[in-house]
């Protein structure tokens, strides 16, 4: 077969393969499609089979040395190097994860709104009828209505109790927030299910303690760690809703694609806030507890601050609007 000829049989796949290795230049091959990065290995394997015939039949001539080129920035692209573990981290927490924030707000919104409503509602209604907790309340609810009647909140403890108690609620934050994160595979009425009956929750127990007395000595408690819990909470919420969406809402893409993608984003989003559940556990265990408004006002503002930060800085360009 003539040069001519060859070149002109594959030039296209070769500019494709071209365009597609320029398009995974530096960490782009991250936000590249799943049928592009499988259409990069297949060229990737052919461009390599017409280097190796080039080298037998073409060698010195210029479509050799087009071909090695190619294939060698093909390969560097396929098989980059990972950088350290240490880097990657770093990486993930301040770069990946907020960026995964602002794309998934309008989503963090949704699942707010989804916690806040029913539980205003629910806060609202238990407050001016207590009796009302009889029925809207879980079994273990139900339970503490007896202790705040007396006039007595479930969270006192004692002080070695703490570290053990500390490690309990980060568990326990952890599990209901990767509930709501999962549950977006069930086109996000688990999700939303798990959102709204911690709402309710939340809400009919703030209000039963505003009835009796206790709910200002309540939010002393809460407010410390809440901050941090409560924001995770709508995280992963959202980061379910974003999965759910892409179930019920594809678009142009398929049903599976899409979801791929989402998830995706949903895993950054969802995996970014466990470490700050650590830390809202870490607050609710020794600092709380010790219902000292000024600790936990300190523990709130420079929890919520540094978050916040993060949240709409981390991962910026020098030019880039720090907005949502």
């Amino acid at each position: 077969m003539h040069v001519d000829q060859f070149v002109t049989q594959n030039k296209d796949k070769w500019e494709r393969l071209a365009q597609l290795v320029g398009k995974a230049a530096g960490n782009g091959i991250r936000r590249m499609k799943p049928d592009e990065l499988e259409e990069l290995g297949e060229l990737y394997r052919n461009v390599t089979s017409d280097f190796a015939l080039a080298q037998r039949d073409y060698k010195g001539q210029r479509v050799a040395t087009h071909l090695n080129q190619l294939v060698a920035r093909a390969h560097a692209a396929v098989y980059r190097g990972r950088p350290s573990q240490g880097l990657n981290l770093i990486d993930f927490l301040f770069s990946q994860f907020p960026r995964a924030f602002r794309r998934l707000f309008p989503f963090i919104v949704c699942a707010f709104l989804t916690v806040a409503v029913p539980a205003v509602a629910n806060g609202i209604l238990v407050y001016l009828q207590p009796d009302v907790a009889e029925w809207t309340f879980s079994d273990s609810e139900k339970q503490l209505i007896p202790l705040v009647r007396s006039g007595k909140l479930w969270i006192d403890l004692p002080e070695d109790k703490r570290p053990y108690a500390s490690a309990f609620i980060m568990t326990n934050n952890i599990q209901v927030s990767l509930m709501a994160f999962a549950g977006g595979a069930s086109a996000g009425l688990v999700t939303l299910y798990i959102l709204l009956t911690n709402g309710l929750s939340v809400g009919g127990l703030m209000g039963l303690c505003f009835h009796y007395g206790l709910g200002w000595r309540l939010v002393n408690f809460i407010i410390g760690h809440g901050v941090i819990e409560l924001s995770v909470i709508f995280m992963a919420g959202g980061a379910g809703l974003r999965m759910g969406w892409a179930i019920v809402r594809p678009g142009a893409q398929s049903r599976k694609d899409a979801l791929i993608l989402a998830t995706r984003e949903a895993i950054v989003l969802a995996g970014g806030s466990i470490p700050l559940l650590v830390i809202a556990g870490m607050i609710e265990g020794f600092i709380s507890p010790q219902f000292n408004p000024l600790y936990s006002g300190i523990a709130a503002a420079v929890s919520g601050a540094l978050m916040v930060t993060l949240l709409l800085l981390g991962g910026r360009k020098p030019k880039e609007s720090p907005s949502p």
